[in-house]
């Protein structure tokens, strides 16, 4: 790749994620601010539709290059993860291992976490790997990261978040999911395990909490 694609392609990827951490930031303001959240998060729309403009384009979000033993061997790695990361991150807040509870609500949770894997684990990560592929990892946690904690430094927050606790865990946590997507090849994995990750966070809330808008 060429000096100058390769600058096409950073600039394009920090684009896209300041875009996704100005929405994050401003969605729970009341318009016309939120405007400007919708803006932004049309703009980091855009530079990925620009992206995917065939089937090949998209499989290589997914990753979906390898055989079905293989396949079957990374979705059991994902589902491992997931519950390893719950129990730690449950363990941590000092709450049960294991919900008490399951609510509908679990199904928008778990669809909103495979969204994000398809954005940072899946287009980022991907888009950026022609640089190498620690930075792809680094550079797709970073952006995930960033974008939770901007989620919670707004001014529409209640304000009872721990941002650095948010900002170790989710960096710890993206690491090692870009990780698993890169020696896996596929998505899968590493969609499983935050889907599952967030099935076992929200089971137990009846309605959305206010940060998913």
């Amino acid at each position: 790749m060429s000096g100058k694609k390769r600058l096409v392609v950073l600039s394009e990827a920090i684009i896209c994620s300041l875009g996704l951490m100005i929405f994050s930031y401003f969605i729970q303001l009341n318009f016309p601010v939120r405007f400007l959240a919708f803006t932004a998060l049309f703009v980091s729309a855009f530079v990925i539709s620009i992206n995917i403009r065939s089937f090949t384009d998209l499989k290589k979000i997914t990753g979906e290059y390898i055989s079905c033993k293989k396949t079957v061997l990374h979705l059991i790695t994902g589902i491992v993860m997931g519950i390893m990361l719950i129990l730690l991150y449950r363990w941590h807040l000092g709450i049960s291992l294991f919900p008490a509870s399951i609510h509908p609500f679990v199904i928008t949770a778990a669809l909103i976490g495979c969204v994000e894997e398809l954005v940072f684990r899946g287009f980022l990560q991907e888009y950026v790997r022609s640089f190498n592929s620690p930075f792809s990892i680094l550079f797709s946690t970073l952006s995930h990261t960033g974008y939770k904690c901007c989620l919670f430094l707004s001014p529409a927050t209640a304000g009872d978040i721990n941002v650095g606790f948010l900002f170790l865990w989710t960096f710890i946590a993206g690491i090692l999911l870009g990780t698993v997507r890169h020696l896996s090849k596929s998505l899968l994995p590493s969609l499983t395990a935050h889907a599952l990750f967030d099935v076992m966070v929200y089971a137990e809330f009846v309605t959305a909490p206010w940060w998913v808008w």
